[in-house]
């Protein structure tokens, strides 16, 4: 079965998407009295599609109010019979303009600018129970899987770059795949199982947002959603557009395959000619990542949204100003971290063992306290407000809280990242653990925090979908600029 060749029928999911972009006029069902019976110009523009009408002046009793008008949902026929819907609320008016129709008479029609969010060829709520694929444009020609255990697989157009990794969550199997048709680049999900329309948006979803946090890069600003009762999809497709958020370009990306990209910036960094030797040595070591840690990867996020949300974070937070960066990293850190610690059953320490803590020292204070009271020197609030506090007392440190997951993965700690997880609390309660007097220093202080912090979240996240090999270690990789010589290779083994 491994080596059946891999076929994809694209031809009536494209021809669905050119028959949305490239139709122009459409006669309106529905949605609003002044819009009902009227034809539209719709063009695709960047995450939407803008779209415009004229209002005859006989019907100017709508100039001060369409644009305030909810639009519930409505059909659009193209000029080749093709019937679109627009949902409820995905019809944005945000213009209206005067253009004259008859200067003689002095007759006025106006012009209605907008945009649709959503278009779709059935209702939403009939897409459950069927099987799903998703294509997202990519704005990236060099797009590619060559880091990644892959597949090769054929389709019924002229594609390039065809390249397909196998997932599989829980009881359900995909594939994730890329491919390039004229000039423009897609990346897809398609699902082997009749699903609920809700769950595939959220396992896709999962899928790039695993990819996207290992490359650094995640592709996303609109989805084409499409539904079949044929797993193939060549019959009965159904298309649903959707505007997305805002794709997320960073660079960061923390696993690679070819040691010249990141070898070879470190010795320009230095002054050194390349010592391709060297680098040659690395190759047997940078093998494909595999295809089933990615799908652990996916399930994690899906599984558990603190965990994807995190990984969102770091994602921006490549992009922010150097303060919001390493905020922003802190804060993912930290959920990553009690996430796994509450979902994997990963215990810190107390600080004073809880027999010893509960049978001898405990009961000391409480009796301190009470006399406290009973002689008068604290009240009755002051008295709960310290029995509260004491329950506390022997709860693990941060540091123990936030360094439990790495000893339960066998990752020792140096004493750079140790410092780094102490001072990632300063970041969270506004004040920078750095010499502010310094500008320089403190830039190189807070840029060695914010790379280091940022690699023990990949090397947590790894380890947790049983990761083992070797990242980019942007610590190293980083050191001409934040001035900290590491005694480790830029290429580090988790």
């Amino acid at each position: 079965m491994e080596n059946q060749i891999i076929q994809k029928f694209l031809n009536p999911s494209i021809e669905l998407i050119k028959e949305l972009l490239f139709s122009k006029k459409f006669k309106v069902t529905g949605g609003a009295d002044f819009i009902d019976g009227k034809e539209i110009e719709i063009i695709k523009d960047s995450k939407q599609f803008k779209l415009s009408f004229v209002i005859p002046w006989k019907e100017r009793k709508y100039f001060n109010s369409a644009l305030d008008t909810v639009i519930s949902e409505y059909s659009m026929q193209s000029e080749s019979g093709k019937v679109f819907l627009a949902p409820l609320r995905s019809t944005l008016l945000n213009s209206i303009n005067e253009v004259s129709s008859d200067p003689i008479n002095n007759y006025v029609d106006f012009i209605i600018s907008g945009s649709l969010s959503q278009i779709t060829t059935a209702p939403i709520n009939t897409f459950d129970n069927s099987y799903h694929r998703i294509l997202i444009p990519v704005n990236d020609d060099r797009f590619s899987f060559k880091d990644y255990q892959h597949w090769f697989f054929k389709t019924d157009l002229k594609t390039k770059n065809n390249e397909l990794i196998k997932i599989k969550i829980k009881d359900y199997d995909f594939h994730f795949y890329t491919f390039k048709i004229d000039d423009k680049v897609f990346w897809a999900v398609d699902s082997f199982q009749k699903l609920e329309f809700r769950t595939f948006q959220e396992i896709s979803f999962s899928i790039f947002n695993a990819f996207g946090f290992l490359e650094g890069d995640l592709h996303l600003n609109e989805y084409y959603y499409f539904i079949s009762p044929d797993q193939t999809f060549q019959t009965d497709l159904h298309i649903y557009y959707s505007s997305a958020r805002d794709s997320i370009i960073t660079g960061y990306g923390i696993y690679t395959t070819n040691p010249y990209s990141v070898l070879v910036p470190l010795y320009k960094s230095k002054g050194e000619e390349v010592n391709h030797e060297e680098v040659k040595k690395w190759y047997d070591k940078l093998i494909l990542f595999n295809s089933g840690h990615l799908s652990k990867l996916a399930e994690c996020f899906w599984q558990y949204d603190s965990l994807s949300r995190a990984a969102l974070i770091v994602l921006e937070a490549n992009v922010q100003a150097l303060e919001l960066k390493a905020a922003s990293y802190c804060v993912a850190y930290e959920a990553i971290c009690h996430t796994i610690k509450n979902k994997f059953g990963i215990d810190s320490p107390n600080v004073i063992n809880e027999d010893i803590w509960n049978k001898t020292v405990k009961p000391d204070f409480i009796n301190l306290i009470n006399k406290l009271r009973s002689d008068s020197k604290i009240d009755e609030t002051q008295e709960r407000i310290l029995l509260s506090k004491l329950n506390n007392w022997n709860q693990p440190t941060n540091r123990d809280s936030l360094t439990a997951p790495f000893k339960k993965y066998g990752y020792n700690l140096n004493p750079q990242e140790y410092k780094c997880i102490d001072n990632r609390n300063k970041f969270l309660h506004g004040s920078l653990p750095v010499n502010e007097k310094d500008e320089t220093e403190a830039f190189h202080e807070l840029y060695f925090i914010s790379m280091t912090i940022h690699k023990l979240i990949y090397v947590l996240v790894l380890k947790l979908i049983g990761f083992d090999g070797y990242i980019i270690n942007y610590p190293k990789l980083h050191e001409h600029i934040t001035g900290v010589k590491l005694q480790e290779d830029v290429l580090v083994k988790i």
